[in-house]
């Protein structure tokens, strides 16, 4: 053979070498990076502002993340357009293990149906785990001649367009969720969009207007002082933040009524499996923590059952198609919000 051919093939076999080496350390350079993972602090974005219940949540959450992981976890509210803006800023974060999203129905699985500004998908995100669910609640003001759904849809039958609804923002999931209320019970009762809860809130307290669809956490202090009337949470069961509340499901032509957020953690696309794996696993060591639980519980949040990755995967696009149906149904068409 001759030199430059013996040369030639020296250099292959070096390449082939050289390469098949780095492929079969890529998982041990992986597992080393897990193992040191976190060396410095996380960020965890909430795509709404400081003082709201998913704020308390995240706060909570990441406090006992530093325990459990021996790093600082700092909460950045990112709040604006639905939630969106927070949700974009955590897809084009790197996938390194140092951003995570606190996202809820409203903006990783809703926001793509109804928002035409979100330009994103559920695909573009990795999902994490699942934290946990809490109720939406259907108030009325308080001299509001109703006491339960079933009072107030005789009433709303009986006065056609007069009484109305706020809620906050067009395509939220409150407004999905009465929309879907009026088909199935044949009413007119017209929407008064609002930019914020707390304005609905006022004015349902004032007497401004009738009634109002909000998250029932930051609600369950006035609930309990009788300051408004709660006339149902919107789902088929009753909600541990307040189980003195009749649910949707238990009135007349409403058992398939079931609307209710849930809150998840989530991390930019592509992040290495191992770091996705070892966040999984501290998450499920926080909510198996009883003190945790029961400080959840006093915020209005149900926990989340044991579950794996794959799991909250599927529970998440499951919703997401649960929620296409109802936007088609309750005639809902996507808006600039």
């Amino acid at each position: 053979m001759q030199p430059s051919k013996r040369s030639t093939l020296a250099r292959i076999a070096a390449f082939i070498m050289a390469t098949g080496l780095a492929a079969s350390s890529a998982p041990a350079l992986a597992q080393s990076d897990a193992a040191s993972y976190p060396n410095r602090p996380v960020r965890l974005i909430v795509s709404y502002g400081a003082g709201g219940s998913l704020d308390a949540m995240t706060r909570l959450l990441g406090q006992e993340l530093g325990k459990v992981l021996g790093q600082s976890f700092v909460i950045e509210n990112v709040a604006g357009a639905g939630g969106t803006i927070g949700v974009k800023r955590v897809i084009g974060a790197a996938p390194d293990g140092y951003t995570f999203l606190m996202g809820i129905t409203s903006d990783v699985a809703l926001a793509p149906l109804t928002n035409a500004t979100a330009k994103y998908q559920i695909a573009d995100l990795t999902p994490i785990a699942n934290i946990g669910t809490s109720g939406i609640v259907l108030i009325g003001r308080p001299d509001l001649p109703a006491n339960n759904l079933a009072e107030l849809i005789q009433l709303a039958k009986a006065k056609p367009g007069q009484i109305s609804y706020g809620t906050s923002g067009s395509g939220s999931l409150p407004h999905v969720a009465m929309e879907n209320i009026k088909v199935r019970a044949g009413l007119n009762v017209p929407l008064v969009p609002y930019k914020s809860a707390s304005n609905i809130t006022t004015d349902v307290l004032g007497g401004h207007i009738d009634l109002a669809i909000v998250g029932l956490p930051a609600l369950l202090p006035m609930i309990e002082q009788k300051k408004v009337k709660a006339l149902a949470v919107l789902s088929k069961k009753r909600d541990l933040g307040n189980k003195a509340i009749p649910s949707a499901g238990e009135t007349p032509g409403l058992q398939d009524i079931d609307f209710a957020f849930w809150t998840g953690m989530f991390a930019p696309k592509g992040m290495p499996p191992a770091i996705v794996a070892k966040m999984h696993e501290a998450v499920a060591a926080v909510l198996k923590q009883p003190a945790v639980v029961e400080q959840f519980a006093k915020m209005g949040v149900e926990i989340a059952p044991p579950h794996s990755v794959k799991d909250f995967e599927a529970y998440v696009q499951n919703s997401q198609r649960q929620l296409q149906e109802a936007v088609k149904r309750g005639k809902i068409s996507a808006s600039s919000d």
